[in-house]
């Protein structure tokens, strides 16, 4: 077996992999996975990794990021929140995701990414009307809409994996 071949494949589960953990804290994990695996289809003459492997795992990125933004539009809009409240609710989850990565990678981005989100959106819809009770509903909603996404893109970034997993050639 040829050890540049190994190594390669070991570096694309390794990048995949990190993907992964990326998509889990909000940030572009699921782009890191594709282009890795365009980067292999490259160096590997588009033999395994082909056009119609890159067309599925670019169709599976995609509706897994119109299924993040659409979730998290849909809780936002179902308490009719203020443009501040889901922005920050956005900005806070990726760096809550961040900060609970160094804390506990994995779980604690999780928490973190959800944590901050749910502050963020309380405070800015608190700072925009001043109602205690509005800024809690707005926030739960918007934070229940991101965690769907989330919860789907990260199931389709597993996925993206496990194909790419299953065409690498050894």
């Amino acid at each position: 077996m040829d050890a540049g071949l190994t190594a390669s494949n070991l570096l694309v589960i390794a990048v995949t992999v990190i993907g992964i953990g990326l998509t889990a804290i909000g940030l572009p994990g699921n782009w890191l996975i594709f282009f890795t695996a365009l980067g292999y289809g490259y160096l590997e003459s588009f033999t395994h990794m082909n056009t119609t492997v890159l067309l599925l795992l670019f169709g599976a990125l995609l509706t897994g990021e119109l299924a993040e933004f659409v979730a998290g539009s849909l809780g936002a809009k179902r308490e009719n929140a203020s443009r501040a409240a889901i922005a920050a609710a956005f900005i806070g989850g990726i760096a809550g995701g961040i900060i609970g990565t160094g804390f506990m990678p994995g779980l604690g981005s999780i928490a973190g990414a959800i944590g901050v989100s749910f502050a963020a959106g309380y405070l800015a819809e608190y700072a925009s009307t001043g109602n205690q009770e509005r800024a809690t509903r707005v926030a739960k909603s918007i934070v229940i809409g991101q965690t769907l996404g989330l919860i789907f893109k990260l199931a389709v970034a597993i996925g993206m994996v496990a194909f790419i997993i299953s065409q690498l050639t050894w």
